[in-house]
């Protein structure tokens, strides 16, 4: 097949290298033209820009017409690495290595940094610093609060949209641009300072000769957005484990559930699923992307994942876990006061490095989830424009509005797509049988470089990647692919999945440890590990396909190591 989707952009020449990582645990698969243009390219671009231009950028170093960090590629997207560097490049405290780490798992996968003229810029330099200075003197960081509440009231008064006009709808999808890019520029500024200030503790730790204690001081550092779906998950699946009838309707399999369930009457369980749903229903697969499924639009992928939880003893019980997590972290805190506690310096950066990776983690976190219910708000509208524009033959089916881009949606209403529609999504299709490769420079890659060949099991009995949350575990490997089907995972098992977003979440409940093929110490399987209390290694390298389905492995969150003991 040939690489190229008709959205596509042209590599900067300015900053020329571009990777998967980091974004690729956002955005796994080709990305549909409505939603590069209701967010990424419409929205997220002029966020990021708005962070960058006052601090780390001058605007002139950008090529006219190139957007600023994410681009999109062969239909898939990518994140520039030659901007994303310049954080640690123009700064006193850091280096571009050092944002290689944070957020892409290896700097030995990339490239080496080419120094740029205004790497040196006094002006530049100096905004950078004052910023990380700022950063990690912080005791607050009231924005994300204002934003969350700005959100929820979105969400709150959202009209009903079956009863709008067409392009009350259209208009729905756009107001909602501008909330987007004003939250993920504060989403790219709280995502720098948690690098920064859980990298000074990662420094403390190193300096003083004990590497993966700062893993373990993670684990307690604030409570994460991205984790509350487990826990309210969890009570959902002790309602079915204390309840006769609902634990037979479950065991009747996954098939006419929901029907099962309905029949029941029970109405402790409908009304705190209902509630799950009104408070998480953003939440799915692949999240970012307004095509995808959510916990909303699709019940049944919740239900599935209570299949698994429900199986889970108590004694797994994630609330608790997560104290466990945060008594091991104020050990392993305490640990590290006693070791620098003759040096004031040290003794100093650490506790206010503390407080702020205490500020900003979460926040992170929180950010995301807020950017996911504006997302989910704008597909909403559209999926209610589809289902117009399908049942009037102006397109052929629903899920073709995704095909759209935004300049299409008035041609659409008024004279229809159908054709148009319908060869974009068959090409749309191909593209998921490319690889895309980790990174380029200044050209896209030729063909031959996107065909990717599945990798073989591993003779090697050590996978070796890097070591996100502490601990050591032992189980069975179950090789999980997708989040939605889930029924392979038993309770113990070790999660080995390809990435992870907030809708694998609840899998790591009943999970002994998570090992995922890519990801960085600020990826989203490691913040959540690190709350649950588990094991987890990322940027593990072809584990999913290295490691037979099965086997018995041994996950050390410490080192970064996967053993294959057996099978």
């Amino acid at each position: 097949m040939t690489v190229g989707w008709f959205i596509d952009d042209t590599p900067s020449k300015s900053f020329p290298i571009y990777t998967r990582g980091n974004v690729g645990e956002v955005f796994p698969d080709p990305v549909s033209p409505l939603t590069a243009d209701h967010t990424w390219h419409g929205a997220g671009d002029v966020g990021i820009r708005d962070f960058m231009s006052q601090f780390t950028i001058d605007l002139d170093e950008i090529d006219d017409g190139n957007k600023l960090m994410f681009e999109i590629f062969g239909g898939y997207m990518y994140l520039n690495l030659s901007v994303a560097r310049l954080m640690g490049a123009r700064s006193s405290g850091m280096t571009p290595e050092m944002v290689d780490m944070g957020f892409f798992g290896s700097s030995s996968a990339l490239p080496p940094y080419t120094p740029r003229a205004k790497d040196e810029d006094p002006e530049i330099c100096a905004r950078v610093d004052a910023l990380m200075f700022s950063w990690m003197t912080a005791t607050d960081f009231p924005i994300i609060d204002e934003l969350t509440e700005i959100v929820e009231t979105v969400v709150s008064e959202r009209p009903d949209f079956s009863s709008i006009s067409d392009e009350a709808l259209i208009q729905r999808m756009r107001d909602m641009m501008p909330l987007f890019a004003r939250i993920f520029s504060v989403h790219s500024e709280v995502s720098a300072a948690a690098s920064v200030t859980m990298g000074a503790i990662t420094g403390l730790t190193l300096g003083m000769g004990k590497p993966g204690l700062d893993l373990r001081i993670a684990g307690g550092l604030g409570d994460v957005a991205s984790a509350s779906p487990s826990f309210a998950l969890w009570e959902l699946s002790r309602i079915i484990r204390s309840s006769k009838e609902l634990t037979s309707a479950f065991d009747g399999g996954m098939d006419d559930l929901e029907g099962r369930i309905s029949e029941l009457n029970d109405d402790d369980f409908n009304t705190d699923f209902e509630t799950f749903l009104e408070n998480f229903g953003s939440r799915g697969p692949n999240e970012w992307e307004l095509r995808s499924q959510t916990w909303e639009t699709h019940p049944h992928l919740v239900l599935a994942i209570l299949d698994r939880m429900r199986l889970s003893p108590d004694s797994q019980n994630p609330s608790a876990r997560h104290e466990e997590a945060r008594d091991r972290s104020a050990e392993a805190l305490n640990q590290l006061r006693e070791m620098v506690k003759d040096d004031e310096t040290s003794a100093g950066t650490l506790e206010i490095a503390v407080t702020s990776s205490s500020i900003f983690i979460p926040a992170r976190e929180q950010a995301k989830t807020i950017i996911v219910k504006i997302v989910h708000e704008v597909r909403l509208a559209a999926l209610e424009l589809g289902k117009r524009l399908a049942e009037s033959g102006k397109l052929a089916k629903q899920s073709h509005v995704f095909m759209l881009q935004d300049k299409d949606l008035e041609k659409a209403v008024s004279d229809g797509m159908s054709s148009e529609a319908l060869d974009r999504e068959a090409k749309y299709l191909e593209l998921f049988e490319l690889t895309p490769p980790f990174w380029f420079a200044a050209e896209v890659p030729a063909e031959s470089e996107w065909i990717g060949e599945k990798m073989e099991f591993s003779t090697r009995k050590v996978v070796q990647g890097m070591g996100g949350s502490a601990g050591v575990a032992t189980g069975r490997a179950r090789i999980i692919h997708d989040p939605t089907k889930p029924d392979a995972l038993e309770p113990g098992d070790i999660l080995v999945a390809p990435i992870t977003d907030p809708s694998w979440t609840p899998l790591f409940v009943p999970a002994a440890a998570v090992v995922v093929d890519v990801g960085a110490t600020m990826s989203h399987a490691v913040i959540v590990s690190r709350e649950l209390g588990i094991p987890c290694v990322v940027s593990a390298t072809g584990a999913t396909s290295r490691i037979p389905d099965g086997a018995q492995i041994r996950v050390n969150g410490d080192t970064g190591t996967v053993t294959i003991l057996t099978g």
